[in-house]
């Protein structure tokens, strides 16, 4: 017997109630917010033309976003030494969460330490 649809069909009703209640809550408030008018203690706002909305709203995030894009794909435009399938691989190997003595310190382990360093801690073994 499968157990598992049961929590699927609940999780997908309640991401569905969610979904439902956040567009109703965005669909009430949202005109309100937009229909209120500035406080009469307030001066007037200065007029803005066409042109600067599209500078501020359009040209400078436009302009960072290529820019930013430019400083990113630079080195490999400048460098392009990367690794392309069928190659041998070039760089040094790394071994994340291995020992911090490096490598090396692995062939000063005897096998006994390896067992007793594996036992009750999950890893590749599965075992926890």
């Amino acid at each position: 017997m499968n157990h598992k649809a049961p929590q699927q069909s609940r999780h997908l009703v309640r991401r569905a109630v969610l979904a439902l209640g956040t567009a109703l809550v965005t669909l009430v408030a949202l005109p309100a917010v937009a229909s209120a008018d500035t406080p009469a203690a307030w001066d007037k706002a200065p007029h803005v033309s066409g042109l600067d909305y599209l500078l501020v709203l359009v040209l400078i995030p436009g302009g960072l976003a290529l820019l930013i894009s430019l400083l990113v794909s630079l080195p490999s435009m400048i460098n392009d030494r990367g690794y392309e399938p069928g190659q041998s691989w070039r760089a040094e190997p790394e071994w994340f969460g291995g020992p911090q003595k490096g490598v090396e310190a692995t062939d000063q382990l005897s096998p006994e330490q390896i067992e007793s360093a594996e036992s009750g801690r999950g890893g590749t073994s599965g075992q926890w």
